[in-house]
């Protein structure tokens, strides 16, 4: 039998606790019909909590959990980091604060080489304990600045739904956490496994990637430069506009240079690539919903050559145009 267990602190978000319990239920189900001769389950799960109360979600539920303090967590065989309400950088430090409890636990634990994992605003807690230093890691794609701000010396892939390294498993926003369970049971109970419960719960194993999924209307900004704000605004509201830098730092009364210094101290990225995603970001919301013609779209959003529109597309969202509008468009017939 393979013990589990699931750190929970803070403001959890019920739905990826449940996934988990459901995956690793499922599991066990599956294992007893294939092996009925098997008098244990495969996983035994339970959740633990700072202080042996039930761990508290973000709709009002309680979860039953044991405390930390009762709880050997180096007679786990993997554990898992459950993910809490986080949309800023305040509820990240109450999140922390919550986390402190385990921090010292965990870092004992990881001497042991087992696996860790951790989905969703729980990838930055996990960074918060150093653990992560030097090690690659993937994070919630709308507090990815937030990540890089806080935590430099982990090695950030956003390209990746799940990504591992060594013992450490991580994985991106909400859902994520099937393909975390999934991968966890791949992890602990074998590839031929994972792949009959990938069927059974319909969760493809192949889901890859969550640039398909990221959209800048949804991403957090943390600065308060107010003049990189207006030149926002405006390359918001002129993504057509064929100007350069230098004429666009001159509307507001910038040098070229001054603007690139400005926009990467607080946007972490030249004025450049940042109107490049804002056109991106246009095009994957008229192909969600529109059945304007790809060419109509490269149009509306300022380029003038087709090839490296796809291009640029395919590098930011992983798909190419006509398979994204597939995907995404809920006029796309079958």
């Amino acid at each position: 039998m393979k013990t589990v267990m699931i750190l929970a602190a803070g403001n959890v978000v019920a739905s990826g606790i449940s996934s988990f319990l459901d995956v690793f239920s499922f599991c066990n189900v599956y294992w007893k019909r294939i092996h009925p001769e098997a008098e244990n389950d495969l996983f035994h799960v339970h959740v633990v909590s700072p202080d042996g109360e039930p761990a508290l979600t973000n709709q009002g539920f309680q979860i039953p959990a044991t405390g930390i303090k009762e709880t050997d967590l180096n007679q786990a065989d993997a554990v898992l980091l459950a993910s809490a309400f986080v949309t800023d950088e305040s509820e990240l430090m109450a999140f922390q604060r919550a986390f402190a409890p385990f921090v010292v636990p965990l870092t004992d634990y990881a001497k042991t080489g087992k696996p860790i994992a951790a989905y969703c605003s729980g990838t930055l807690v996990l960074a918060s304990t150093g653990l992560m230093n030097g090690v690659k890691t993937t994070t919630v794609w709308w507090l990815t600045e937030l990540f890089k701000q806080r935590f430099p010396q982990a090695h950030l892939c956003m390209d990746s739904l799940v990504v591992s390294d060594c013992q450490f498993h991580t994985a991106g926003a909400t859902s994520s956490c099937l393909s975390l369970a999934l991968h966890m049971v791949e992890q602990l109970a074998g590839v031929q496994v994972a792949h009959q419960l990938s069927k059974v719960l319909l969760v493809a194993p192949n889901r890859s990637s969550q640039q398909p999924f990221m959209t800048m209307s949804f991403q957090l900004e943390q600065h308060q430069d107010s003049q990189v704000q207006a030149v926002q605004e405006w390359m918001q509201q002129n993504l057509t506009s064929q100007i350069n830098l230098d004429e666009l730092a001159g509307q507001f009364a910038m040098g070229k240079r001054t603007l690139i210094r400005r926009f990467k101290s607080a946007l972490n990225e030249t004025p450049g690539s940042y109107w490049q995603k804002l056109r991106i970001d246009e095009a994957k919301r008229l192909l969600e919903t529109t059945d304007m013609a790809l060419e109509q779209i490269i149009d509306r959003v300022g380029y003038g050559d087709s090839a490296s529109f796809r291009k640029l597309f395919q590098q930011q969202t992983s798909l190419s145009p006509r398979a994204y509008r597939a995907k995404f468009n809920s006029h796309t017939c079958c």
